[in-house]
């Protein structure tokens, strides 16, 4: 009678731990997104991971962190696989610096193979969660981001003074 309990809470056990360990991404890491500043006024930030370690049915979840400009401006973001098929995206997440507040200043949008974001935000770290499954050994994906990097007010109050001299100036040559 005694071992019948002990087989019957080891299988409780066991068919536990099963369903724990799938809940478990099988890749799970967080990184540090540097952006890029080009001739424009845009700040570009290239992103993805490529698993070769990765089995199909394995799944992730990545955590990509982002600075963004110092004031409120646009940003946006695209994600594919980098082989069509070879993932499939179940959950994508947008949330403060501290990885646990969502933060709901963007549009979302997200399909087994696309996952995008755009909205405006305010100066902040930000946290963009992918989650999903590898269908193909070795797969991964690749991102890419923008914001707008606003124009610095005293740019702009630099040509209201130019502005300005030259309407004195015509005032005085009319005069």
């Amino acid at each position: 009678m005694k071992s019948i309990k002990h087989i019957l809470l080891g299988l409780v056990l066991a068919t536990c731990a099963v369903f724990n360990a799938s809940a478990t991404p099988t890749f799970n890491d967080m990184f540090f997104v540097v952006p890029e500043f080009g001739p424009t006024t845009t700040q570009t930030w290239n992103f993805g991971i490529t698993e070769p370690t990765a089995q199909s049915g394995d799944t992730f979840v990545y955590d990509f962190l982002f600075n963004t400009p110092p004031e409120p401006a646009w940003f946006d973001f695209t994600v594919f696989p980098d082989l069509a098929g070879s993932l499939a995206f179940t959950d994508l997440g947008f949330f403060g610096g501290d990885l646990v507040t969502p933060i709901d200043a963007l549009a979302l949008s997200l399909t087994s193979e696309f996952a995008e974001g755009m909205g405006t935000i305010t100066s902040g770290t930000y946290d963009v969660r992918l989650a999903g499954t590898f269908l193909a050994d070795g797969a991964g994906f690749t991102g890419q981001a923008f914001s707008d990097i606003p124009e610095p007010v005293s740019l702009a109050l630099l040509g209201v003074g130019l502005a300005g001299m030259v309407g004195a100036r015509r005032r005085k040559a009319a005069a």
